[in-house]
């Protein structure tokens, strides 16, 4: 998995986040489209495109797009 990839479909899983917009630094949680719809959107994506039962809860527990892409990199079967 590719963090600049993972950026890239973080920002298309979200509705009106303008591609390029975002960064490994970003924190998607200040982001003025950032509701109960995005969070929904997000977890669909991680679980499609990368095979991760993400969580609502795990969600919560970082703050950067980087943060999220790390654990997510981790917590993968080796």
């Amino acid at each position: 998995m590719d963090l600049d990839k993972f950026i890239v479909d973080f920002e298309g899983a979200i509705e009106d986040v303008p591609a390029g917009s975002l960064s490994a630094e970003s924190v998607f949680r200040e982001l003025e489209q950032w509701d109960s719809l995005a969070v929904l959107t997000v977890i669909a994506m991680v679980n499609s495109e990368y095979g991760f039962p993400l969580k609502a809860r795990d969600l919560k527990r970082f703050e950067t797009v980087e943060a999220l892409f790390a654990f997510i990199e981790s917590s993968k079967p080796a």
